[in-house]
């Protein structure tokens, strides 16, 4: 996606300019990004019209959740500092883009009720969120490291304060979390088979990232965790919430060319 390229460009030009910054209010990086979501939803668009419906095949399911990623942090940034975690998210929509069209393997995404609609809609932003913390995460510990190694690096600069993306870190958890409990929720109620052989390893570990996320908030909320053990928890949480899904979908469709 070009537009996508354009503004990692541009982010990576002002991280070497230091009259300017990520954040400058003049920068085009918005704009593109905006650009480059509306192409991206525009290719979504034609394949499913292509194929008569959205596909959750491994990379057509990525470059779903990848749109979704580039959205709410393009709303987001408009009132709290996540300009910076475009670079990484912008790389990877391009490769998500890349191999959706590349790989042609569609596995059509069926909601025969309202019910089943909303467990689909709930988990896809719920992966989104809850992959947003785990940049998040990410950052949190770049500072937290840089800090105690009293780093004065590009990157350091660029980043919020320790407190501000600790903070902004347990809001998108609590958001997700609360959506990923309707996932789960709804998925047992509408999904008659939800514990059935081929779909018990997606739920249990499902479950377990419900699980831990429940209980990194608990942690934060009665014990105060932050920091090194916050980002620990985050992101042990978000790679089971991946292989839940994504996993199983890689292993089947990538690795045994079969599909779920």
């Amino acid at each position: 996606m070009l537009f996508y390229l354009i503004a990692v460009i541009q982010l990576l030009a002002n991280l070497n300019q230091t009259s300017k910054t990520v954040t400058d209010s003049s920068s085009p990086v918005p704009l593109l990004g905006l650009i480059g979501a509306v192409m991206h939803f525009i290719v979504i668009l034609i394949d499913a019209q292509q194929n008569q419906g959205l596909s959750s095949s491994f990379f057509d399911a990525l470059s779903i959740t990848a749109f979704i990623v580039v959205s709410m942090c393009l709303i987001a940034q408009t009132r709290y500092p996540l300009r910076v975690l475009f670079i990484p998210i912008f790389l990877i929509s391009i490769v998500c883009v890349a191999m959706a069209n590349r790989v042609s393997l569609h596995i059509p995404i069926v909601a025969s009720s309202p019910g089943m609609l909303t467990h689909i809609l709930s988990s896809i932003i719920a992966y989104s969120l809850l992959c947003i913390a785990a940049l998040q995460a990410v950052a949190l510990q770049i500072i937290d490291y840089s800090l105690k190694e009293r780093s004065n690096s590009i990157w350091l600069r660029e980043l919020p304060p320790l407190q501000t993306i600790e903070t902004l870190l347990f809001q998108f958890i609590t958001i997700g979390w609360l959506i990923l409990t309707i996932a789960l929720v709804s998925g047992g109620i509408y999904i008659e088979d939800f514990f059935s052989q081929h779909l018990a390893h997606k739920t249990i570990l499902s479950l377990l990232s419900w699980l831990l996320f429940g209980l990194l908030l608990l942690g934060r909320h009665r014990y105060g965790w932050r920091g090194s053990l916050a980002v620990k928890w985050t992101l042990t949480a978000f790679v089971t919430l991946v292989m839940a899904y994504f996993g199983t979908h890689f292993v089947l469709e990538i690795i045994l060319k079969r599909t779920v």
